[in-house]
């Protein structure tokens, strides 16, 4: 048995509400740890669209629909992919150097529950060219043991890894159920940052000494400190993913839906996009006004 990562903070998923159509939970930053290369996540709800066709430059944006959503996403891109996101299923926008995507409900009024996940990618890969990977449902391997269930949506558990393999920004990205009172350790890789979000029921994360409580829309970070994560559900079972990935370490400079090392970046990413060199995207619905 490896030696468990003491926890470093919990905080609370901060709510955000746009519309009776749209909710979400989101992480940034979490007191006193970092989150390299993860930019940040929201766990969202979308019955209706939302948001028009968008640039991005600079990273990855990544939705998982969980088992659970009642409906479907179409997600459409400037690079000619149109792909149908079913419960169960990953996209992956690896943007690089920029491109315009637009992802909304296959059904209008059909609630579609999901991740957006934001990945960073290093300086010298921030030029690339923008790709698409996309994963079905049952295309995601599965691991199995007592009480629990793991899906390896990104990386590698116990020999089973993803289909994801030509990532600019490898990351571990679990989607991992347990029963209630089941417990597991998750092994992260020593020198990645580590993340755990609770996206339903409760339990406690980190070693027996150690351990703290994690309830729903609440998020944990550990310390370099271990080669696992100890997670353990309570009276109701508990839904987490657990997410881990090596530092850049470089500079992040938001602006607007671009992420790079520097203003100058920042400005010319704007010009690339009024130039048009990110594509264009016809809105494939009209925004409510």
């Amino acid at each position: 048995m490896g030696h468990a990562r003491s926890v470093r903070a919990v905080t609370r998923l901060e709510e955000h509400r746009m519309s009776a159509a749209f909710t979400s939970y989101g992480l940034r930053t979490i007191a006193g740890a970092s989150l390299d290369p993860i930019l940040n996540v929201d766990d969202f709800r979308m019955s209706e669209p939302t948001f028009p066709p968008h640039p991005h430059a600079g990273f990855s944006a990544v939705t998982y629909l969980f088992e659970d959503s009642k409906g479907s996403f179409v997600n459409r891109d400037s690079l000619g992919d149109r792909s149908v996101i079913g419960p169960g299923a990953l996209h992956w926008t690896q943007a690089g150097r920029g491109m315009m995507h637009e992802e909304i409900p296959s059904v209008a009024g059909l609630e579609c529950h999901g991740i957006q996940m934001f990945v960073n990618l290093r300086r010298a890969h921030k030029d690339a060219a923008p790709r698409a990977f996309h994963v079905e449902a049952q295309d995601v391997p599965e691991v199995r043991g007592d009480g629990a269930r793991v899906r390896v949506l990104a990386g590698e558990l116990d020999g089973h890894r993803s289909t994801l393999t030509e990532l600019l920004t490898p990351i571990v990205f679990l989607d991992v159920h347990l029963e209630p009172s089941a417990t597991l350790r998750v092994p992260l890789p020593r020198g990645h940052n580590g993340v755990v979000l609770a996206i339903a029921g409760s339990g406690l994360v980190g070693a027996d000494a150690d351990h703290r409580a994690l309830p729903e829309h609440a998020a944990a970070a550990f310390a370099d400190d271990g080669d696992e994560v100890a997670l353990s559900a309570g009276s109701t079972g508990l839904e987490v993913l657990v997410l881990a990935g090596a530092p850049i370490g470089e500079p992040v400079i938001f602006g607007g839906p671009f992420a790079m090392t520097s203003r100058a970046e920042i400005q010319d990413a704007f010009a690339r996009h009024a130039r048009g060199e990110m594509g264009h995207l016809e809105p494939s619905f009209r925004a409510r006004r």
